[in-house]
């Protein structure tokens, strides 16, 4: 009996939504429901949306991971403002997250860094 109760419990728990405002830290913090990689997510997709260029977006990524104390142990940081330095040599010109051929380019770029780093 207790257990179906239990049970129940936890069913309507599993249906409700509870909505925070995400940009009441109170309340964030209060509810303390995130995992620290849904925090670091939500970080990212925040902080970041506004950012138009890449090594803007790169640079803040550098700042979130300092800020939450991560650390790159394999120098994916390096390899990522690599890649980014040739392809920006290569097109002449800032590279911005909106242009869906160049970041491909840039995407590709990492994706050969990953090989060397031997993560592919």
């Amino acid at each position: 009996m207790l257990n179906n109760k239990f049970q129940a419990a936890v069913d309507i728990l599993r249906k409700e939504k509870i909505i925070l405002d995400p940009e009441d830290p109170t309340a964030v913090k209060q509810a303390d429901m995130f995992s620290e990689s849904q925090r670091n997510k939500y970080d990212i997709e925040n902080e970041t949306k506004e950012i138009p260029d890449a090594r803007a977006y790169l640079l803040k990524l550098k700042e979130i991971r300092t800020r939450r104390g991560l650390t790159d142990e394999l120098g994916a940081e390096a390899m990522m403002s690599e890649a980014l330095e040739k392809v920006e040599k290569d097109r002449e010109k800032p590279l911005l997250r909106s242009t869906r051929k160049e970041m491909d380019l840039l995407v590709a770029e990492f994706e050969k860094g990953n090989k060397n780093l031997f993560l592919i």
